[in-house]
């Protein structure tokens, strides 16, 4: 299958599929602790911050879900548009597509001309980034769309039950070195829904990336997506349904990056599906938090104005978060630390020894 017909088959299977393995999503195992005597209000709190130098309204991201296929223009253009009124970073699907058919480029270029100003970060696989023509390509990929940053998405999983897919990343961490070396612009990693254990993200802030993306476990699953590409009884649709619950929840993986790392900011992704879910990922330590499929299926159920109905709405969850916690600010709300862990997300946390490395308390209730 041509990559631009695979492209719009992953967005029919995301909008009309179970895609999501949400016993995985451990977002209800973090409690935030409710301040009733606060005294701040939701239009009260501030939630902007800096992302790649520039200043945004909040610290979400449209995370990268399309391109590559004439249908997905308008996908990106009314992403692009939402994300412009709400100021805020927007992710583009994997540019495969693009670097093998250039006539292709222009739907993911669309982005770029819809919102100049804002924060678009370019995205490629590890299999492309890896070998000769890896820093050419991700050169193709940034001047593409005036990208601010490259994703790197690992996806190591999807590829080897993926048909067309690649079984191997052999050379990938030098690769990394050499992108973040030779690029005009900063590079993330991401994963694409099993999330980034401690040991990984140790190895991946060590070749200088800027960033790290967890994409945990509980959201989009592309061992099941593949799954529904695969013919019922095959190998491939056998070894999709093995490994569909295969990876690392979004929290526990949130933490085991923040426990590893010292410079690399880290994007916490993966189940996100509400304002309330963003801001526990960042009281956890991400600086920022993202989403794909919500604003995915919010375009197809109205278009440009569903999406940033539901930007909106995540603003407003976040901000009233905030003040129900007694913060005004974000530096505020990760400093005060006001929240608990339970369940299989204390277990994990107890069982991998990081409870040290969970940030404490600092002021008491």
């Amino acid at each position: 299958m041509k990559t631009s017909e695979r492209k719009l088959n992953h967005l029919m299977i995301a909008k009309e599929k179970d895609v999501e393995p949400k016993e995985w999503n451990w977002f209800d195992d973090i409690i935030l602790l409710h301040s009733a005597a606060s005294e701040i209000s939701p239009e009260d709190v501030k939630l902007s911050v800096d992302f790649l130098g520039k200043e945004i309204s909040a610290p979400i991201i449209i995370e990268g879900m399309t391109g590559g296929h004439e249908k997905a223009r308008e996908i990106n253009v009314a992403l692009a548009e939402a994300a412009r009124e709400v100021s805020i970073p927007l992710g583009l699907g994997s540019q495969r597509a693009a670097l093998e058919d250039p006539s292709l480029s222009s739907t993911f270029r669309a982005a770029r001309d819809a919102a100049p100003d804002i924060p678009i970060i370019a995205n490629l696989g590890a299999s492309h980034i890896i070998g000769a023509s890896g820093v050419e390509n991700a050169s193709k990929a940034i001047s593409m769309v005036e990208a601010d940053a490259l994703a790197v998405h690992l996806n190591l999983l999807q590829e080897i039950i993926q048909p067309e897919g690649s079984s191997s990343f052999k050379g990938l961490l030098d690769a990394l070195t050499n992108l973040v070396d030779q690029l005009d612009v900063p590079v993330i990693v991401k994963e694409i829904g099993v999330g980034i254990s401690k040991e990984t993200a140790a190895l991946l802030e060590a070749t200088g990336i800027a960033g790290i993306d967890v994409a945990g476990l509980g959201g989009t699953n592309w061992a099941i997506i593949e799954g529904y590409r695969s013919q019922e009884g095959s190998l491939m649709r056998s070894l999709a349904r093995t490994f569909e619950t295969w990876g690392i929840p979004t929290p526990a993986s949130i933490i085991e990056a923040v426990s590893a790392t010292e410079k690399a900011f880290i994007i916490g992704s993966g189940g996100v599906r509400s304002g309330l879910d963003a801001s526990k990922c960042i009281i956890l330590g991400a600086e920022y938090s993202g989403a794909a499929l919500p604003f995915l299926r919010a375009y197809y159920d109205g278009g440009k104005l569903a999406v940033l109905r539901l930007l909106n709405k995540f603003v407003i969850e976040m901000k009233t978060t905030l003040a129900l916690s007694g913060a005004s600010n974000l530096a505020q709300f990760r400093r005060r630390k006001r929240y608990l862990l339970k369940g299989r997300l204390l277990d994990w946390v107890l069982s991998r020894g990081l409870m040290k490395r969970v940030p404490q308390n600092t002021e008491n209730f």
